[in-house]
């Protein structure tokens, strides 16, 4: 199963379901079922199985059983990394209204840089970012390398040195 997530932010996220929805309703993944959860982005209905939001245990459920997972660049994919998962990740941009900030662009460099994530900045990279995460031996992450991870990234993000 694909699982595609886009969190929780208040701001519509079309650019990443209209991507994988595309490719569904092309059979680009050959019958495999596809769930997404859609967020805020409401009116969007996909051609697969979806819901706008799944309660936490539900998600990690998903997380768990997804053989390929597409997600937004917050925070919760470095959970999805610390259980061994490769996502695909494409970041919410404030250039297009979809966050605030670009806190998960930044995010998702630094992940893509340790080979924990693979980036797909527009739409177009999806394709080829799915195909590459799907070749990828992910290996699981001790807390304690994703707690370095993430006082990294924080500290790159405010721009403090070490």
């Amino acid at each position: 199963m694909v699982f595609v997530t886009v969190g929780t932010p208040t701001q519509k996220f079309s650019r990443l379901l209209q991507a994988v929805d595309h490719l569904v309703d092309s059979g680009f993944f050959r019958g495999e079922p596809v769930f997404m959860q859609t967020g805020s982005t409401l009116g969007f209905v996909p051609h697969c199985s979806w819901t706008a939001f799944v309660p936490r245990a539900e998600f990690e459920r998903l997380v768990a059983e997804a053989s390929l997972i597409i997600s937004h660049g917050g925070a919760t994919v470095l959970e999805m990394v610390r259980l061994g998962k490769v996502p695909v990740v494409m970041p919410r941009r404030k250039k297009y209204g979809e966050h605030v900030n670009d806190h998960q662009l930044e995010l998702v460099e630094l992940l893509a840089f340790e080979g924990r994530v693979v980036p797909a900045w527009e739409p177009e990279d999806l394709p080829g970012a799915i195909l590459d995460a799907r070749v990828r031996v992910a290996r699981p992450v001790p807390r304690p390398e994703i707690d370095s991870l993430v006082e990294a990234a924080i500290r790159e993000l405010s721009g403090q040195r070490k």
